[in-house]
């Protein structure tokens, strides 16, 4: 039996047909973000909330921006609800609604300080110096990138209790990966996911010159070390191949690209017209998006063939991916159009044909 066949009989029939229903509320999650942004900016364009809200933050950007996103938090909350109730029907959530509520707050300050910080900024920048602002665009980007990489250990825990792993051989084990690939290595946490949800992740983030691992307790009890060792290895080929630092770059870019455009669409810098500048921005970002997802698809096949370089496992390939396919309901052969456009990994069966041709016809499917 090859690898899809087996990610098909462990689904089993309702479970595939979980996965596909998936696909379809990932597209219809899509439209309907692009229809309460769309709303949500004609609200404040052609209502006087706009002009009550210039009012209540003295013509200042930063309060105002403060309070534009503070709103859109409140009118975007029917959309995360939504969300929750597709992880309800699909039965990979394990938390109660309050610990929802508490957890989208969470996520929601999180979110509301860091677009108040960039569009305020940006916003400063084209009030106090609109013929040198695309250098203030330029900085502003590049800075607000970097944040956001030197945030992400801090929200990896902040959605999950971490605790370092007590197993000494499995923390051996994954050390032995990291001094293979040639990585400082900086320890081994366990999310504890499995109080939330059924889904399972791993991750490898930076941590004082190295890098630590970071798994959910979902993928342990799913996977043997050798399967999880694969997984790592898979981390540390983006680490290897600098994805990470070009992740950055490309986002960087896409985004100041998009500042431009959102600038071009609003015309004179004025606190009335942010709405507009915003939507400019976003839909600019969105469409950039789907090179920036391309690109990350291609590197998702290049640490495909570095952990299996790495580890020479192809059993463990295939018991990780039948793993996070069972776990996360993950179609094995989505739409094609679908992968394109909202997909930033490569399907499962493009991954195993890919590595099958690298292989040399090894792993079957």
């Amino acid at each position: 039996m090859d690898l899809i066949a087996e990610i098909h009989a462990a689904l089993g029939k309702e479970g595939l047909a979980k996965a596909r229903w998936q696909e379809r509320m990932r597209v219809a999650l899509a439209l309907l973000n692009l229809v309460f942004l769309l709303a949500y900016v004609g609200l404040w364009m052609l209502t006087p909330l706009g002009t009550a809200a210039k009012r209540i933050a003295g013509g200042h950007p930063w309060p105002y921006a403060l309070i534009f996103f503070f709103g859109q938090t409140l009118f975007t909350l029917p959309l995360a609800y939504l969300q929750r109730w597709v992880e309800l029907r699909l039965g990979t959530t394990r938390q109660g609604f309050w610990g929802w509520v508490a957890d989208w707050a969470k996520q929601s300050a999180v979110n509301l300080a860091l677009m108040t910080l960039l569009f305020g900024s940006v916003f400063v920048v084209l009030v106090r110096w609109p013929q040198t602002a695309i250098w203030g665009f330029l900085l502003l980007t590049v800075a607000f990138a970097a944040l956001l990489h030197a945030l992400g250990p801090f929200l990896v825990r902040l959605e999950h209790r971490t605790e370092p792993v007590r197993d000494p051989e499995l923390a051996a084990r994954i050390k032995a990966v990291f001094d293979r690939a040639g990585v400082p290595f900086r320890g081994v946490y366990l999310a504890r996911a499995g109080e939330k949800t059924k889904r399972s992740n791993a991750m490898v983030v930076p941590k004082a010159g190295g890098y630590q691992v970071v798994v959910y307790d979902t993928l342990v009890e799913a996977l043997d070390p050798e399967g999880l060792a694969f997984v790592v290895a898979h981390e540390l080929g983006h680490i290897k191949h600098r994805h990470t630092q070009r992740s950055l770059v490309l986002f960087s870019g896409l985004l100041f690209l998009s500042l431009i455009l959102g600038d071009a669409l609003m015309g004179a810098p004025a606190l009335e017209d942010f709405p507009l500048f915003y939507l400019g921005t976003m839909l600019a970002f969105f469409l950039g998006s789907l090179l920036m997802n391309a690109v990350a698809r291609r590197w998702e096949f290049a640490a495909d063939r570095f952990a299996f370089e790495l580890t020479g496992d192809l059993e463990a390939f295939k018991r990780s991916f039948l793993a996070l396919a069972r776990d996360n309901l993950s179609d094995p052969e989505p739409p094609a159009w679908i992968e394109a456009l909202l997909h930033d990994h490569p399907s499962i069966a493009r991954r195993v044909r890919a590595l099958k041709r690298h292989a040399g016809g090894g792993t079957g499917g």
